[in-house]
């Protein structure tokens, strides 16, 4: 599957951030500022490893309040020092294994994920645009189901990395 800039965004969202573009970019490539912000804001998160490269692995923890406890996963594909990061996203064991997703609905098993950072006038632009890797029909018919689910989740989390960067 190619991954160029003009691939069909299936799911996608801007976000503004009030600090410049290297801030924001490097908050996705730090583990302690990761531990502050990156993950459901339903459940406590923690990085469990990060490796920040092209093929490395940011493994983390969810915990959520019923005592579940969650682990996901990047697979960095692509690194541009404050302008991309593409990767993919699943659900992992506590190795970091892929897993399949924790839903009672068919899901991709990996979604690919370009960020696009852009300054404007000291404020960040952040572009996220995500595809499911080798769905199946059904399974793309669930990721595009939950498109406002995920538009809220990902405004959630992105207002903790907002809240992150003003500190």
């Amino acid at each position: 599957m190619s991954h160029t800039t003009d691939m069909p965004a299936h799911f996608s969202l801007v976000h503004t951030f009030k600090a410049p573009k290297e801030l924001v970019f490097n908050a996705f490539s730090n583990a302690d500022a990761l531990n502050q912000w990156w993950g459901p804001v339903e459940s406590k998160n923690s990085v469990v490893s990060l490796d920040f490269r092209p093929g490395g692995i940011f493994h983390f923890r969810m915990e959520f309040s019923n005592d579940e406890v969650a682990y996901g996963r990047f697979l960095y594909r692509t690194i541009q020092p404050c302008d991309l990061l593409e990767f993919t996203n699943a659900f992992a064991d506590d190795q970091a294994r892929v897993v399949k997703p924790p839903f009672e609905i068919p899901f991709p098993l990996e979604i690919f994920y370009r960020l696009e950072f852009r300054e404007e006038n000291g404020h960040t632009v952040l572009t996220l645009t995500g595809q499911p890797v080798d769905p199946e029909p059904e399974e793309m018919a669930s990721f595009l189901n939950i498109n406002r689910s995920m538009q809220q989740g990902f405004n959630a989390t992105f207002g903790k990395l907002a809240a992150y960067l003003r500190q």
